[in-house]
């Protein structure tokens, strides 16, 4: 007999997302070679925990939880416990969403790539995230080269956005290694001092 390999625990709601458990399991079945959709119901349903199991009892009713395949029973699950958000509200937050000062410009992708899930964009999906990568990054520095592209896929976008972001970044190191960057505080002193001798030569 061959011996399992890999774990499986009962899904907790509070320790993880549903979909994330379902890909543990899937996970399991492709290590296991457990590809009959039978045994992968009855796996589920055997580990999924007894709170869980009364859930999805629940949800079927007036059906068993046998009678149902082992899909069916991952969306009752997750439309439960995370329902579909309408399309125009994702598309609202996707389209409003900007980037934050610190985040890097490939974390604010990512934030993008996460938001976009169910805005149901299809075949444009690369060209809305090109176009609030543009628009959200929130740097004049990184945006006038973007604008000022006539052909700008995703792919040439990012690599732009990521590249104007490493100039920066290694221009301000090479400045404050050379001694030529002065903190703001210091600017502010000095144009203080600048304030006090024009009111002195004015009296």
């Amino acid at each position: 007999m061959m011996s399992t390999v890999g774990t499986l625990s009962e899904y907790v709601e509070t320790d993880g997302d549903w979909v994330e458990y379902v890909e543990r399991l899937q996970h399991f079945f492709v290590a296991n070679d457990i590809n009959d959709h039978s045994k992968q119901r009855s796996v589920l349903l055997s580990v999924c925990g007894a709170k869980t199991y009364k859930l999805i009892r629940n949800l079927a009713s007036p059906r068993k939880p046998g009678d149902l395949s082992f899909q069916d029973i991952v969306k009752l699950v997750q439309n439960h416990h995370n329902p579909k958000p309408p399309v125009i509200v994702q598309r609202f937050k996707f389209h409003t969403h900007s980037r934050k000062q610190g985040v890097s410009v490939a974390a604010f992708v990512a934030e993008l790539r996460a938001l976009s899930e169910h805005c149901e964009f299809g075949d444009v999906l690369s060209d809305m995230v090109r176009d609030r990568l543009v628009c959200g990054i929130n740097d004049d520095s990184i945006q006038r080269p973007l604008l000022g592209e006539a052909k700008l896929p995703f792919k040439k976008a990012l690599e732009i956005a990521q590249a104007m972001e490493t100039a920066a970044i290694n221009t301000k190191s090479i400045q404050q290694a050379s001694g030529t960057a002065q903190p703001d505080a210091v600017h502010h002193v000095t144009n203080e001092k600048k304030g006090k001798q024009q009111k002195k030569r004015v009296t």
